[in-house]
């Protein structure tokens, strides 16, 4: 089923938490079912803008997806703005942010249908996700409409095959205190594959050894299933935290 447009920001205070990875994630998942893409990069290293111009020169891209810089956060809104005039509806929109705070975080909060935080399992994460979700709860205070405000989930972000007794326990600390997404990304070399060679679906196509090709699919259904849960929340907002 079609969605229509959906602006899903990504962010979290600690850096190095798999934000563009996510964003690079969900953008190959969308892509490959036939979506527009857009994803707005507002981190000054330009890693999914660099990220584009990396796949096109490999040739793993696609027309579908566009990223564009930008560091003013009054012109993501108006561009998202421009977006909804558009004739096709059927788009995703993903707003990768730069670590830390400020109140152009809070500009394109308000833009969003759903905030996303990724990840590790790790402490330094958690406390830094924890943060993160205070910044959200003080937005919520000092929005007009606070019910209007877009929902807030956790994402477990390069999750290992085995899970240490470290981890676990950063993972049971984690559901208690905060809501979290079921589907999480798993510690992929083809989620590394794609940070490096472009979108995901373009790259399996490309790939001429099977097995090798079956791998990055896994990775295209891991994010398709992430999307559509995103996509469910988004949808039924009413039932989800």
């Amino acid at each position: 089923m079609g969605y229509g447009i959906r602006v899903v920001l990504v962010m979290n205070r600690k850096g190095g938490s798999g934000k563009s990875t996510l964003c690079r994630a969900l953008a190959s998942a969308a892509a490959a079912k036939g979506e527009t893409v857009t994803i707005f990069d507002t981190d000054a290293s330009k890693s999914c803008l660099k990220w584009m111009q990396a796949g096109k020169e490999a040739g793993n891209w696609s027309p579908l997806v566009e990223v564009i810089h930008t560091l003013d956060a009054h012109r993501v809104a108006e561009a998202i703005g421009q977006i909804y005039e558009q004739p096709d509806q059927e788009h995703l929109i993903l707003i990768d942010t730069f670590g830390g705070g400020s109140e152009a975080q809070d500009v394109l909060a308000v833009a969003a249908h759903r905030i996303i935080c990724p990840m590790m399992l790790s402490r330094g994460d958690l406390s830094e996700t924890l943060e993160t979700a205070n910044w959200y709860l003080k937005l919520r205070g000092r929005v007009e409409k606070p019910d209007e405000l877009a929902g807030f989930s956790v994402l477990l972000n390069r999750v290992p095959v085995r899970v240490s007794e470290t981890e676990r326990a950063v993972a049971e600390e984690l559901f208690q205190s905060l809501p979290a997404l079921e589907t999480y990304l798993g510690s992929r070399a083809a989620y590394v594959r794609m940070d490096r060679e472009g979108l995901l679906g373009v790259i399996a196509d490309k790939t001429p050894n099977r097995a090798l090709a079956a791998h990055v699919q896994s990775a295209v259904k891991e994010a398709g299933d992430l999307l559509e849960e995103i996509d469910q929340m988004i949808l039924n907002p009413a039932e989800v935290a």
